[in-house]
């Protein structure tokens, strides 16, 4: 089964009218950035009783993306800069490249929504009605 992809446009700021690709980690790499990202919010001290740290992305969803400023920045830095390994540009009328973060993004906006938009893809599932045992 191929990955799953989602196309995001920006519609405002200074990245309108941009449009970009996202692609699903493969599973091994999303289980481990969910690992390292659950460990490291264990680590700094937040509140993560009742989450499996070996549980990956489904644990990383019910901690959201808001709690990530709370673990130590160089890991959390490392944990969104891979959520954009995840993205490609897609320059209008073209097909899909390499993300170049200094000159494809010039908003702040942007690189936030792109970030959990990567984010998203992995844990969709969540959203769409299809609620999974984790027991």
């Amino acid at each position: 089964m191929a990955r799953k992809t989602k196309t995001i446009q920006i519609d405002t700021g200074r990245d309108k009218g941009k449009t970009f690709l996202i692609t699903e980690m493969p599973i091994m790499q999303a289980d481990k950035w969910a690992q390292r990202a659950l460990f490291a919010l264990a680590g700094s001290g937040i509140d993560t009783a009742g989450i499996n740290p070996n549980g990956g992305m489904l644990e990383m969803a019910k901690l959201a993306i808001g709690v990530i400023s709370k673990i130590d920045p160089q890991i959390g830095g490392e944990l969104l800069d891979e959520l954009l390994t995840c993205v490609q540009i897609v320059p209008s009328g073209g097909l899909a490249r390499s993300l170049d973060i200094e000159s494809d993004i010039e908003d702040l906006k942007t690189l936030f929504e792109l970030r959990k938009e990567a984010l998203l893809v992995h844990i969709d599932f969540l959203t769409n009605g299809n609620p999974l045992d984790t027991n």
